[in-house]
């Protein structure tokens, strides 16, 4: 089979049946948006990532980058494949006309982002910080940076990377020692170690801009204390263009799980010319716009990676052949049945397509909110859906990078041995995911983050708008039994979450130790029904399209899948539910010392 086969038709369906993009009239994004110019943006993008990409997997991730007397080699055929990814114009899809973007709405980003982390997550993870570096310059930049590093930046000449680790820390950022020390001519000079730096130096670029978190003399302890600052490989020239190499190099790359072909560089600043980002000491604010960014991506590429996964066990399980259903001979024809036709194996398969299918819709139906938090004419649509994507982003990241993974696991495990073969690539995408787990916030701290700041300390005011949305959308669901048997389970698992977060919102305020037993399988609980939510829009999406002469068998399948998520994925609310009611004294029994 294909090494990729992009999912042209599932990503139409969710443009136009269920999102119905050519329907929106509140955001001017979409004005000029017809059907066939989305269809072409989707197939271009696919046959980008499928035929250029995608070939490059296997191969950059057992050659890897290197790191020489020059600087840091990507594997072979990186450099061009890079080229291509800039002149393609798929690194401007979503910045402004006004800086060289394309002006899409945010959608495709992640449509494209879903697409890189399928063919090459490890090619994958060089763009990805740079729109939310694009983001950081416009609004908090100066105008310099604005005229010299945007337009690089959108088009991709310029590629960017997020330092903020350092050996002794990593979420506790309070702790770094990087120092910035003010120069007379208003610049600063650098000087640390950062480590996990991923493509924190490469050849596939004409410059690097690095966005590096110090502190300045005299700064507050801890986070408050932290600036933020521009820091590029090369330092401009009188002409903008790159020149001068900066005091900074790669001391060594990290020798990792995956991503192999991905530079990991610990970077040596040493005393290196940097530029002030924003206000002194309100780096970390500032950062955190290019974190919940890239946690974004994190999803769309999680979602990726596992699909690909999924097809190739779809494919290995259509053809290997195994004992008899057990129903009796399917393919009597042949020595034994393909073991597609066992109960076990579909359930791997079906648990697989329910979850990558709907994490998808997931990510584009967050796009689409983000859209609408940027670009709405009103106000108060604008800072609702803000804070809807502020509450959720920490289950697209924690949630789906984490299924994402036990997606894979199943993939590997239809393949049975031959599954932990390297030859017959599923050990690769296991072992590159890995990593979206741990990147950009582990789930433990995601889950901090949603429970405890997103719903306790807004006393669920942002939740209860989202739960509001997933009622009313039930309640308007079609009366015909199979949708209403569907809308009856997502309001009952509606209703137990509800009144789960009202216990917990009185319970956990005043008990650290609860609230933190109880986060992870709270996000957990959040994330199921969400898909949830999903499901029911494209369950309700494909009975309305089934009479109008489509392809039926895809509708039914979609109908099928969204039964087999409530039926089989959902109940997992019970379980979850059980473990936050049963609270922290099982975890936390055991003294330190009695480990």
């Amino acid at each position: 089979m294909p090494i990729y086969t992009p999912p042209i038709e599932d990503f139409k369906f969710l443009l136009h049946d269920v999102l119905r993009i050519g329907e929106i009239t509140d955001l001017k994004s979409f004005e000029e948006l017809d059907e066939d110019t989305v269809n072409a943006i989707i197939e271009a993008a696919g046959e980008f990532t499928s035929e250029v990409l995608a070939p490059l997997n296997e191969s950059g991730d057992r050659e890897g980058a290197q790191l020489t007397q020059q600087g840091v080699t990507t594997p072979r055929g990186f450099v061009e494949a890079y080229r291509r990814f800039i002149d393609g114009g798929w690194a401007s899809l979503i910045a402004r006309p006004e800086h060289g973007g394309q002006g899409l709405p945010h959608i495709f980003k992640n449509i494209m982002d879903e697409m890189l982390g399928a063919a090459n997550l490890a090619f994958a993870m060089c763009p990805a910080t740079s729109p939310g570096v694009y983001q950081i310059l416009l609004h908090h930049g100066t105008d310099e940076m604005r005229d010299v590093y945007v337009p690089r930046i959108v088009s991709g000449e310029w590629a960017t990377a997020m330092s903020l680790t350092e050996p002794q820390c990593g979420s506790a950022l309070g702790l770094i020692r990087s120092r910035a020390e003010p120069q007379e001519d208003g610049t600063y000079k650098i000087t640390g170690t950062k480590m996990f730096n991923s493509w924190g130096d490469h050849d596939m670029a004409g410059n690097i801009v690095h966005l590096v978190l110090a502190k300045l003399p005299g700064a507050p302890e801890g986070t408050r204390g932290i600036s933020l600052f521009l820091v590029p490989k090369f330092l401009p020239d009188g002409s903008g263009e790159a020149g001068a190499r900066n005091n900074f190099s790669c001391g060594s790359l990290e020798r990792k799980m995956g991503i192999h072909a991905s530079a990991t560089c610990v970077t040596n600043f040493d005393g290196a010319t940097g530029y002030l980002v924003g206000k002194p000491n309100q780096g970390l604010p500032n950062m955190f716009v290019l974190m919940n960014t890239m946690r974004l991506a994190t999803g769309a590429m999680a979602t990726g990676i596992a699909d690909t996964a999924y097809r190739h066990a779809l494919s290995y399980t259509k053809e290997r052949i195994a004992g008899r259903a057990a129903s009796g001979a399917k393919y009597p024809d042949l020595a034994g049945d393909p073991i597609i036709v066992h109960p076990d194996v579909r359930r791997m398969l079906m648990t697989m397509r329910a979850f990558t299918e709907g994490a998808r819709q997931f990510c584009l139906w967050i796009g689409l909110t983000l859209e609408r938090a940027a670009l709405h004419d009103d106000p108060k649509t604008r800072q609702e859906c803000d804070e809807l994507v502020s509450l959720l982003t920490p289950v697209v990241k924690a949630f789906l990078s984490d299924k994402s993974f036990e997606s894979i696991d199943m993939a590997l495990q239809c393949y049975g041995g031959h599954g932990y073969i390297q030859d017959n690539g599923i050990e690769q995408y296991l072992r590159d995911e890995r990593m979206l787990r741990l990147g950009e916030g582990t789930s433990g701290i995601q889950a901090m983050d949603l429970l405890h700041r997103k719903v306790l300390l807004d006393d669920s005011k942002t939740l209860d708008r989202y739960f509001a949305l997933i009622r009313d959308f039930a309640a308007q669901m079609s009366e015909t039994n199979r949708l209403n048997a569907l809308s009856q389970t997502l309001m009952h698992e509606l209703a137990r979450l509800e009144n789960l977060t009202r216990e917990l919102s009185h319970a956990l305020r005043a008990d650290g130790e609860a609230l933190g037993a109880a986060s992870f399988d709270y996000l957990n609980m959040l994330g199921h029904l969400s898909l949830a939510f999903m499901w029911a829009q494209a369950a309700a999406a494909a009975e309305r399209e089934l009479g109008s002469g489509k392809s039926r068998q895809f509708y039914e399948n979609k109908l099928a899948t969204a039964e087999f998520y409530f039926a089989r994925v959902l109940p997992e609310m019970l379980s979850l539910e059980a473990k936050i009611r049963a609270g922290a004294s099982t975890l936390m029994r055991i003294t330190d010392d009695a480990f």
